[in-house]
């Protein structure tokens, strides 16, 4: 089971397309370092949440790293210009690079996170592992096999059934 974000046009048959996920801002410059700085890099992808622990501490000085709640849906910028006004008044421009550290995967088809269009079963039926369909199948046969045991209407009980109607 997983805990999703409620929406007020909630569908049981559809997954939203609201997720969770970490991002990184490798080679950050020292000075951009601050809670806002990093929150408002963020707000390029999503909603930021927060930062961790290593980088509100400023202990790790390689990346600084914030969860983000995203729309997988939208598509997601590899990095951001950011404009810095010198000490001269001049503006220098500077990008910063962006890694996704996980991004779930959402389907437009089926509506449904953890695979996108091109590994859908439903567009791609042939991607489906046959193995895995003849695992699915001895399963339902099992699962009947085991039913058929545990139901007392057994063909034994069945036949005894009919002999004793026979008697009377």
């Amino acid at each position: 089971m997983r805990t999703l974000k409620w929406e007020p046009m909630f569908d049981p048959e559809e997954e939203t397309s609201t997720a969770i996920a970490w991002i990184s801002f490798p080679a950050l410059p020292p000075n951009f370092f601050v809670k806002e700085v990093v929150f408002s890099l963020a707000a390029s992808v999503g909603k930021p949440l927060q930062v961790d622990l290593a980088t509100r501490n400023q202990t790790r000085p390689s990346c600084a790293r914030v969860k983000v709640e995203v729309n997988l849906l939208r598509d997601f910028p590899k990095r951001i210009n950011v404009g810095l006004r010198r000490q001269s008044g001049e503006i220098s421009e500077k990008w910063i690079k962006i890694k996704y550290d996980y991004m779930p995967k959402y389907c437009k088809n089926c509506k449904i996170q953890g695979h996108n269009k091109h590994e859908c079963y439903v567009i791609h039926p042939e991607l489906y592992p046959k193995d895995k369909m003849e695992d699915d199948e001895n399963e339902k046969r099992g699962v009947q096999k085991e039913m058929e045991l545990a139901n007392p209407r057994t063909e034994e009980h069945k036949e005894n059934k009919e002999t004793e109607e026979f008697k009377d």
